[in-house]
């Protein structure tokens, strides 16, 4: 579902009143927020544009592609793995 609204602070509202829900945010998950969306509650992010820039595509700019790549993996890594809430 969209995260832009409430960004990463809503995830963790929502996902401690209702622990039962998975909470997969999409549009408004970055490269540099990506790892804050996981820290504060949601079970996975999904990123497309931020991830593979349409400027690097079309330039066949795979470098920034492959920089953009690390940047997002290593802000998901501080956040630990998931732990599932019983």
């Amino acid at each position: 579902f969209p995260g832009v609204t409430g960004g990463p602070m809503w995830v963790k509202a929502v996902s401690s009143a209702l622990p039962f829900l998975a909470i997969n945010p999409t549009s408004g998950v970055d490269l540099d927020n990506a790892g804050d969306y996981l820290k504060n509650g949601a079970a996975s992010v999904g990123l497309v544009a931020p991830l593979f820039d349409p400027a690097a595509i079309a330039a066949g700019d795979f470098d920034k592609i492959a920089q953009n790549a690390a940047k997002v993996m290593a802000n998901v890594r501080e956040a630990g793995p998931y732990q599932r809430k019983k």
